[in-house]
């Protein structure tokens, strides 16, 4: 279901769709922001955007992430608590990564000094601290498109695209709406 009077089915494709051009450069983002080099692995990168997706209340978001990172390699156990658990259950690093971008997400005004030292002590590099921020901001561009067009989780598309960004990345989306 949708917002959309025009389409009342809606899902994100048809988004896509809709903003051809916007999409487009869209994936061409995510692909550097998902995909591209740095400390974090693609893996990290999904669970992060599972849990904004979560906190944000994005169903759609957070599903086709969680099985994106299930794709990748995540397990049941690991994906349950990047979603539930206020501090999820993964190791020092991540953990200082997911309560960076928890309080990024949350309380972004009551961000400072000792947010990026905690994350740097914790083994990450600044690359990788722009990368967390800039997984965040992602996905809170998403999460409200989605939201603001009220597009729904569907299993059968969640996990078609959960194969597909774990296998080909987000510029596979591009190739999929003709836009490659």
């Amino acid at each position: 279901m949708s917002y959309l009077p025009s389409n009342p089915n809606a899902n994100l494709i048809d988004a896509f769709k809709a903003t051809p051009e916007a999409a487009h450069h869209l994936h061409h983002f995510a692909q550097t922001v998902m995909r591209g080099p740095t400390q974090l692995t693609a893996l990290q990168r999904e669970l992060i955007a599972a849990r904004v997706s979560h906190a944000n209340g994005c169903v759609y978001c957070r599903d086709s992430h969680l099985a994106t990172a299930r794709n990748l390699g995540a397990d049941e156990d690991t994906l349950r608590s990047v979603v539930e658990d206020s501090v999820p259950a993964v190791d020092g690093a991540m953990r200082a990564a997911f309560a960076y971008a928890d309080k990024l997400n949350d309380r972004h005004r009551e961000m400072e000094q000792g947010d990026v030292d905690a994350f740097l002590a914790a083994g990450w590099d600044e690359a990788a601290l722009h990368n967390v921020i800039l997984v965040v901001g992602f996905f809170n561009m998403m999460n409200r498109w989605i939201e603001g067009l009220g597009i729904g989780s569907d299993p059968k598309l969640v996990e078609m695209a959960g194969r597909m960004l774990a296998g080909s990345g987000y510029t596979s989306v591009n190739d999929l709406l003709g836009r490659g």
